[in-house]
């Protein structure tokens, strides 16, 4: 071979391979260098507190909240960065000088994030030792409402309540919410593919203490306590022991907590610990915690004391209990005939969610009841 023609060939060979092999190493170092997606936070603020923090948050009544998520972006050999679209940002309660953006720092890659809602799987009847863990098992729901950004677009709905009819909405901004996230990295051009992903504790761990989560008190009358606003949402089971043994039991094999721990910690709640937070802030009533105000029967549709109907106002008034069987009412408002009667207000809960509504929703159609008022 003519040693022209050699040179000719060892050129295009050298050519190919720098044509070919330089794009690839430049693409392969571009990636080694690209940033990565390296953990995700749930944050939340309110318009009383607007520092945005992680773990679970309790929500003074009529408060409005924000959720968000943080992430943390590192690069090679590095260990990150805190970037999330909020302007004050704590984690761990240690304030974080981070990226306020909500957009991925690689302009050939884009951000997303799943959110869900952590809800029971059922929402209320009978629990015992035998299925407390089956029937408190919690789970993730998508929350579409919230939509993919960075910044939730809306606060979550409830979605477990597709499992029942005719409990009433519980009241407008109250009630307890889990939140799980998952954040994606894709290629805007191939949006089905993610390229990374990081997500928030998984439900199983819901019973952890500094889960994410916000608790929302609400005001619902004077004589009942704001925190009771954090047991709506929750799944309401009424704890049912074996002979001799303890209902606040019912839940110590399953979860190593008693039934009343399970209430403070906004897991579950009960006709009677719904009470019990509505009158006081805690979900047990001491002894002689309570003044009783004598037997109450009804009689076409009007509730009566001994021989005359209660009047509000006099005998009656927002905070008071009725109870009997098991069952507890709070008395919320006169429905303006000024007599106790079915067309009142209350909030309850039995084997279901809290809810509030009328007397002739929540009490049965006979029976005898004890009316009562919590002594401060």
């Amino acid at each position: 071979m003519r040693s022209d023609n050699r040179l000719a060939i060892i050129i295009f060979v050298v050519l190919v391979v720098v044509l070919v092999g330089v794009p690839v190493v430049t693409h392969q170092v571009r990636e080694a260098m690209a940033p990565r997606l390296l953990e995700v936070r749930i944050i939340t603020a309110t318009d009383r507190d607007p520092v945005f923090r992680d773990g679970p948050r309790h929500v003074p009544a009529a408060s409005r909240v924000q959720i968000a998520a943080a992430l943390r972006v590192g690069r090679a050999g590095r260990s990150g960065r805190w970037m999330a679209p909020v302007r004050t940002l704590e984690l761990g309660g240690t304030p974080i000088q981070h990226i306020q953006s909500d957009v991925w720092p690689d302009r050939n890659r884009a951000v997303r994030v799943f959110w869900f809602t952590v809800e029971s799987s059922n929402v209320g009847g009978d629990l015992t030792t035998a299925n407390a863990g089956q029937r408190l098992r919690y789970r993730t729901f998508l929350a579409s409402e919230m939509g993919r950004s960075l910044r939730a677009a809306a606060y979550p709905q409830a979605h477990n309540e597709d499992q029942f009819e005719g409990i009433v909405a519980p009241p407008p901004g109250s009630g307890t919410i889990r939140l799980y996230a998952r954040a994606e990295v894709y290629d805007p051009d191939r949006e089905s593919v993610p390229l990374e992903a990081a997500t928030t504790a998984a439900a199983e761990h819901a019973l952890d203490p500094d889960y994410p989560a916000v608790y929302r008190s609400v005001h619902i009358a004077g004589g009942i306590d704001d925190v009771v606003g954090e047991l709506f949402n929750l799944p309401g089971f009424e704890p049912e022991a074996a002979a001799g043994a303890s209902p606040n039991d019912v839940t110590v094999p399953a979860f190593g907590l008693t039934f009343t721990d399970m209430v403070q910690r906004r897991l579950v709640t009960s006709s009677g610990t719904f009470a019990a937070v509505a009158a006081t802030g805690a979900p047990t009533l001491e002894p002689g915690g309570l003044t009783r105000l004598g037997a109450v029967r009804m009689s076409a549709g009007v509730l009566r004391g001994p021989g005359r109907p209660l009047r509000w106002g006099t005998d009656v008034k927002p905070g008071d209990l009725l109870h009997g069987a098991g069952l507890w009412l709070v008395l919320v408002a006169d429905d303006g005939n000024g007599v106790l009667d079915i067309g009142d207000t209350a909030t309850w809960c039995w084997r279901s969610p809290p809810t509030v509504g009328t007397l002739r929703d929540g009490l049965p159609a006979e029976g005898a009841f004890q009316l009562a008022r919590h002594v401060s």
